[in-house]
């Protein structure tokens, strides 16, 4: 018998999600475990197993499309059951419009028991009868807001059954926007986020952000507006840790495996974080969380945005098995295979920007975590050493903490302490 698959919660701060692509179309099965589907939630693009044994019947939500936490995204079932297309009885003559603002010609919108579609207009046929209009719920959405009669789309809809989707009523407006440039000169600006502000200029792009930069963009703006974060910052001589990595890396050369700069850095901030539990602490609730131990975060660029998978318990892993599972975590981020644990529960960050040449950064701190390191380049310049000058591999880092978890001199002790770490590199073999 079929049922609604709906938007799964795949994020603890999730409310909504976007398909980022059915691996099961229309028509094909699957095995408990497969993926159906990957998903893109305010964190990640997760991956969308099912639970069961079944067939693809109907997708209500097509891949770029989005639903709330909850609301259905497809319906599965055995293999040639047939679902009950969406009907709808042909619109009655409307009433005259009780504002001016309505519209005579469009029905008002029904709420029927298939979730397949928002209901549209029905759409006028050659035989004379009427049908309704195939619309997903965000293009119906997008169509309202923009005064978009659907109406013009009536068999041009490029998703499944000919049905209307975001892309085609992104299109249209594209169409009407720039025919309509033509005729009406553009305001010189809007007011989106303020006087002054100017509107997109000719040949600019907009796009909508997807769910995990619109959840970074809030988060990042609660942290700077609700924490108040403290700097401490300092140069560390990474010379003996190069060489003791170029060392490791020769010998490790034969099984595959190899350890990075950023994996010494993480190493260093797993040994310092349990040996100053002041500084790793959460201020939750007007309490303070002391964290047993180190989930260290890894910031991992993407193509359009930011991702941290989490290595949890790195205070109780070597060098060589932080190397391996850091690897295989910025692998599988970047393909949007992390699992929802995987980017959960960090109690402290690393973000460097060293390969990128950044000479010196702040970052900024996602609660509830107390603090991060922000990580530049590393550089060789003059350093004395014993009273005479030589040459050092030197690296500027930033730690920002959360004031209301630890103070200055706890954030000091624990860079301290980090610095010690990779300037002594044997100790983080201990």
């Amino acid at each position: 018998m079929s049922e609604e698959l709906t938007m799964p919660r795949l994020s603890d701060t999730m409310e909504e999600g976007r398909i980022g692509r059915w691996l099961k179309r229309e028509g094909e099965s699957f095995r408990e475990g497969d993926v159906i589907a990957e998903i893109e939630t305010d964190k990640a693009t997760m991956e969308f197993q099912a639970y069961d044994d079944g067939t693809v019947l109907r997708i209500i939500v097509d891949d770029g499309e989005t639903a709330a936490l909850g609301a259905p995204i497809a319906i599965v079932g055995e293999a040639g059951e047939e679902v009950e297309a969406p009907t709808e009885e042909p619109a009655a003559e409307p009433e005259p419009p009780a504002t001016s603002g309505s519209d005579p010609d469009v029905a008002p919108e029904k709420t029927g028991s298939d979730p397949n579609f928002s209901p549209a207009a029905p759409a006028p046929q050659g035989n004379g009868k009427t049908d309704v209009l195939r619309v997903s719920p965000i293009a119906r959405r997008m169509a309202d807001a923009a005064g978009l009669d659907l109406r013009s789309l009536a068999g041009k809809g490029s998703g499944p059954d000919g049905r209307i989707v975001k892309a085609d009523v992104e299109r249209a407006l594209g169409t009407g926007m720039a025919e309509q440039a033509a005729e009406q000169p553009a305001p010189a600006e809007t007011s989106a986020t303020g006087p002054g502000v100017s509107a997109p200029g000719e040949g600019d792009e907009v796009r909508e952000l997807s769910p995990m930069l619109k959840a970074v963009a809030r988060r990042m703006t609660e942290s700077k507006t609700t924490v108040p974060h403290f700097y401490v910052s300092s140069e560390i001589d990474m010379t003996k840790a190069l060489a003791l990595r170029k060392e490791l890396n020769e010998a490790l050369a034969e099984a595959g495996e190899k350890v990075s700069v950023n994996d010494l850095i993480v190493r260093a901030c797993a040994q310092a974080l349990v040996a100053h539990p002041q500084a790793h602490r959460s201020y939750v609730e007007g309490r303070h969380v002391y964290h047993a131990h180190a989930h260290v975060g890894i910031a991992v660029a993407l193509d359009d945005g930011l991702i941290v998978p989490v290595l949890r318990d790195a205070d109780t892993k070597g060098l060589r098995q932080i190397a391996a599972e850091a690897r295989d975590l910025a692998e599988r981020a970047r393909a949007g295979k992390l699992r929802q644990q995987e980017i959960e529960g960090a109690t402290f960050t690393v973000s460097n920007m060293g390969m990128l040449g950044v000479s010196a950064f702040a970052a900024i701190i996602n609660p509830p975590e107390s603090a991060i390191l922000a990580v530049s380049a590393t550089i060789q310049r003059p350093v004395v050493r014993d009273g005479s000058v030589g040459v050092g591999d030197i690296m500027a880092v930033t730690l920002s903490c959360d004031h209301r978890a630890c103070s200055g001199a706890d954030g000091a002790r624990l860079l301290q302490t980090v610095k010690r770490h990779l300037e002594a590199p044997t100790l983080l073999l201990a």
